[in-house]
């Protein structure tokens, strides 16, 4: 073979050969180029969202499994001591939307105890827990004619819901208000009752009898 004609055929294949290379490292800066842009604009308008949200503080309720575990009344029996997992049944019955900003004070606070009062058993004994994780949490002061409603704040709401029914002579005498699986199982491991918060909610309407 000609010496002449195969150094032509390899400066030739050298030259498709680096062609190929090239385009490949064009369309690889390329792709790049676009990922970057990209998530530029993805933390853009995340940073944008952070910028314009309204100011409020997320709430752990939201995230924890608040699926209804409780029973269909009338309960067999009826319940005397009604304990209630205080923004638990907040965000599962009561805020809905935009309700839910400022979840965490004292007026929200408020809003459950005054539908609380409300519960159509006149004799029963209620009681509400908020949790409170040190002493500068915010805490509603209920006016008293809200006064059949006992309010607790407590490190963790959880906990002494479950430790009020260990404590009980008679448990099954308790009914625990919360829409928290965790919870209910606790509780109704230990004998209480477990009601969901839309259930009881149903029987806190102000009616004639109720505001009397």
């Amino acid at each position: 073979m000609d010496p002449t004609h195969l150094e032509a055929s390899d400066r030739l294949g050298w030259t498709r050969g680096g062609a190929r290379r090239a385009l490949w490292a064009g369309c690889a800066r390329s792709f790049g180029l676009m990922l970057v842009t990209v998530a530029f604009g993805v933390l853009w308008a995340s940073v944008e969202r952070v910028l314009t949200a309204p100011e409020t503080q997320p709430s752990p309720y939201d995230r924890r499994d608040v699926s209804d575990p409780g029973a269909t009344l009338p309960l067999t029996p009826e319940p005397d001591v009604w304990l209630i997992d205080g923004f638990n049944v907040l965000h599962a019955g009561v805020l809905k939307g935009r309700d839910r900003e400022g979840w965490w004070k004292a007026p929200v606070q408020l809003r459950l105890v005054e539908r609380v009062a409300y519960f159509e058993r006149r004799d029963a004994e209620l009681w509400v827990v908020f949790d409170a994780a040190h002493e500068h949490s915010e805490r509603c002061v209920p006016p008293p004619e809200l006064g059949r409603v006992q309010l607790v704040f407590a490190p963790s709401a959880d906990d002494w819901l479950v430790r009020r029914v260990r404590q009980a002579d008679a448990p099954e005498r308790f009914a625990v208000v919360t829409g928290d699986r965790q919870v209910g199982g606790r509780v109704r491991h230990a004998g209480a009752q477990v009601v969901s918060p839309r259930t009881f909610l149903a029987r806190c309407l102000r009616t004639e009898a109720a505001s009397t």
